[in-house]
Formats: C-alpha cells, sequence, structure tokens
C-alpha cells in the first residue's frame, strides 16, 4: 500500500513526459484513463490489483 502513491505519480509523470516528449496526445491520454476506469469495473480488476500488488511488494523487498 505504501507504494501506490509513487507508483500513481510515476505513471502520471510517464504521461505527462509522453506527452510532452513523444507526441503522445492528450486525446489518447485520456482515452488510456478512461479505459482503466473501466477495466477497474470489470471482474478482472481483482487479478490486476493482486499481481500488481504482489509485484509491489517483491519490488519492495530489493534493498539497494
Amino acid at each position: 500500500m505504501l507504494l501506490h502513491m509513487p507508483l500513481v505519480i510515476a505513471l502520471a509523470a510517464a504521461t505527462f513526459f509522453l506527452s510532452r516528449k513523444a507526441e503522445l496526445k492528450a486525446t489518447h491520454a485520456l482515452a488510456c484513463g478512461a479505459f482503466g476506469f473501466y477495466l477497474a469495473d470489470t471482474s478482472l480488476a481483482t487479478s490486476i490489483h493482486s499481481a500488481s500488488a504482489n509485484l509491489l511488494g517483491m519490488l519492495g523487498q530489493f534493498s539497494f
């Protein structure tokens, strides 16, 4: 749970960077965001949430 906010910030930064440097159009970013919101209402949401939580848990185990 502790890594969710930095992940959201990283995804927002990636979206901003892609929209500025790689010519990602605002409509494409909005379409991806809408897809995420609609995907959250499906039965896949719990599987995606648990997979991302497991991945973030594994990444949290690393010490640099």
